[in-house]
């Protein structure tokens, strides 16, 4: 290795070793948190923290975004979850969640407009279990040590009833559990606590463990999953990556189908000969192999069709071409044609002739 080489190598090393040197003494490193967004999914599912934590915990999660009688009486979960304004309400459908909740069914109904407080059927069925709905906004105080309640909604119960009721700071109940036969009801607002954006507080956490922890759950609630044919592309990957990538698909397939780019060429189009010219050609062609009755037969044809005569006979035909020409020399070389004669190509002009006029007289 050259002298010159060797300097070079350990002066760039020296350089090297010197800027790390600096970049350490005067530049401190440090962590920098940076936000993501949450996915689609979590977007449109409100609840998806909760459907993930029960299904990581063995409880069956079920969602349907509208519900009605035939479809609790036809399901087979024993703990069913109602938003009220998602539900077709009826006297029979209320008859029968009391019923179902004797039998040793948990109903969690959540009241989540104030339309529902006018529901003639929601209300026969809370006074079944002892409970009265109410809307209002009392002075209210967010304290991290209560769960996320609906500020909108309170409860009152019946002190007759079997029921734990469960109050914010200032002692509105904002959440009952009420005992029926062999199951229970449990009534509130709109269950902020269970959301994605709150379960992961401690008081949200225990509250969901507690009323969730057993069974598996129906849940008739908001769309739980973004449907749809590029809902899952969505959902599992990134928009971005998705675009860039059909993008550079399409420049490569453009590419292997157009081989060529440029101005395309154009090609002068040679004229063809005329058509006098080319009739010429091929009756040369003829007359060169002695076959020029070809052209005649074509005007033959065409004589016999006009002067068919029903029952006639070939010296019928004869006579009628003598009576139409008046030259002597033409009638001569049309019998002869007609007698099936080979007609010598220099008698051919006056022949053609006169076939053209008889058609022209008939």
């Amino acid at each position: 290795m050259k002298r010159s080489y060797v300097i070079g190598f350990a002066v760039s090393a020296a350089v090297l070793a010197l800027l790390a040197l600096a970049a350490w003494s005067l530049f401190e490193t440090y962590p920098r948190a940076r936000y993501v967004p949450p996915s689609r999914e979590a977007r449109v599912n409100e609840y998806l923290a909760l459907d993930r934590w029960l299904g990581e915990q063995g409880i069956g999660v079920r969602v349907e975004s509208r519900g009605d009688l035939d479809m609790i009486s036809q399901t087979d979960e024993r703990h069913i979850f109602i938003q009220a304004s998602l539900f077709r309400w009826s006297f029979d459908a209320a008859i029968y969640l009391v019923q179902w909740v004797e039998e040793g069914g948990t109903l969690y109904l959540v009241f989540d407009s104030y339309s529902e407080l006018e529901s003639y059927e929601i209300l026969f069925l809370l006074e079944e279990f002892g409970i009265t709905a109410e809307a209002g906004f009392p002075a209210y105080n967010d304290v991290s040590d209560f769960p996320d309640y609906d500020r909108r909604f309170f409860f009152e119960v019946a002190p007759d009833a079997e029921s734990l009721s469960l109050k914010d700071r200032n002692g509105a109940v904002k959440l009952v559990i009420a005992e029926c036969g062999r199951g229970k009801v449990i009534v509130s607002g709109e269950p902020h606590f269970l959301k994605s954006t709150s379960i992961g507080d401690a008081p949200n956490a225990r509250l969901a463990w507690a009323i969730f922890a057993e069974g598996d759950w129906l849940f008739i609630r908001g769309a739980a999953r973004a449907r749809g044919l590029l809902g899952d592309l969505f959902r599992q990957g990134n928009l971005p990556v998705l675009l860039v990538s059909l993008l550079v698909l399409i420049v490569i397939g453009f590419w292997a189908v157009i081989p060529l780019f440029g101005l395309v060429r154009n090609d002068t189009e040679k004229p063809g000969k005329p058509l006098r010219e080319r009739f010429l050609a091929e009756a040369l062609f003829i007359k060169k192999y002695g076959d020029l009755n070809i052209y005649l037969e074509a005007y033959m044809k065409e004589i016999r069709r006009r002067l068919a005569i029903p029952g006639g006979t070939g010296e019928d035909m004869q006579k009628s071409i003598t009576e139409i020409l008046a030259k002597p020399e033409e009638e001569y070389l049309i019998v002869n044609f007609l007698h099936g004669e080979r007609i010598d190509y220099r008698d051919f002009p006056k022949l053609q002739k006169s076939l053209k006029t008889i058609l022209e007289k008939i």
